[in-house]
């Protein structure tokens, strides 16, 4: 079965990237421009793994964690990808919610490497 990967990130031509790159990877790539956006449509469907920019608008990445959280979401992979250096401090309330940090800019190979190393240990 197809995982669907969802990317939220507010540099429009970054989310255009990555979601080209994970289809060229195989995956069904679903692309948000706003946490807002993307809270919404985890509740209609739950993506097999988010990829998540934390210096976003309206909401940061953290605050989409939090958000998740409140909605009583569970279960939800999520994997950091950003650019931003992560304090421990900052990481440490969320631990349990992150699978994997990704820092960006991310090649193509090593995209693919993670994503496939990802799966694979959940299967």
């Amino acid at each position: 079965m197809t995982k669907t990967v969802m990317v939220v990130d507010d540099d429009i031509p970054n989310l255009t990237v990555m979601g080209l790159l994970l289809k060229k990877l195989g995956y069904v790539a679903v692309t948000h421009n706003n946490g807002w956006d993307a809270i919404v449509a985890i509740k209609k469907e739950m993506p097999d793994l988010v990829l998540l920019d934390l210096m976003m608008t309206p909401i940061d990445g953290w605050q989409f964690l939090d958000e998740i959280k409140k909605e009583g979401i569970v279960g939800l992979p999520v994997m950091l990808f950003t650019a931003k250096y992560i304090r421990d401090d900052e990481i440490e309330p969320y631990k349990s919610e992150i699978s994997l940090i990704l820092q960006k800019p991310v090649s193509f190979k090593e995209l693919e490497a993670t994503l496939g190393e990802f799966f694979s240990s959940r299967s």
